[in-house]
């Protein structure tokens, strides 16, 4: 059995694409902006103790879902002062923080899942690095020709890559 994990922005999140990956047994994080989830104030907790970052999880059924969903939140301060005061005063506590909530399949801390959906942002500025080192200028509507530049292209950028990260290695 082949194990699938779904990483996805919140365009993919609705009761549709929920079931189609539950109904195909696929694990998945899926950021959830459209959403309410009551998170229990007393649940909220920090992974590390140097941060001010805090996590939270809490079971959900959106309106119009068939069933319970396992929804993960991180709240971020709002803007901080240098004595580590917000610098004004909100009107209701959720007021002060900035949320990032995902409805998950994958069951350990939500810190952890959180780090786990956010390594697929690593994938995509790579991809993105990439193209701006040389993929986006295909120099051929020749499939041959395109591929021979595409294979140039990776094993420059790989070996750019390899040397940059041997470059950090030796300074520290």
């Amino acid at each position: 059995m082949k194990l699938v994990l779904v990483r996805a922005d919140s365009e993919f999140f609705s009761w549709k694409s929920i079931k189609a990956l539950t109904d195909q047994k696929y694990d998945f994080i899926i950021s959830a902006k459209s959403c309410s989830p009551p998170f229990n104030p007393q649940g909220w907790y920090r992974a590390k103790k140097i941060e001010n970052v805090e996590y939270n999880e809490c079971i959900y059924t959106p309106i119009g879902w068939g069933f319970n969903m396992r929804f993960v939140a991180m709240r971020i301060p709002k803007r901080i002062d240098k004595k580590g005061e917000v610098v004004q005063c909100e009107l209701f506590e959720n007021d002060r923080y900035t949320h990032r909530m995902f409805c998950a399949t994958r069951f350990a801390k939500p810190h952890k899942v959180i780090e786990e959906y956010d390594k697929r942002a690593d994938v995509e500025n790579l991809v993105g690095e990439a193209k701006r080192e040389g993929l986006e200028a295909i120099p051929s509507k020749k499939f041959k020709n395109n591929y021979a530049w595409f294979q140039l292209v990776m094993l420059t950028y790989n070996i750019w890559r390899y040397l940059k990260i041997m470059a950090q290695q030796s300074i520290q």
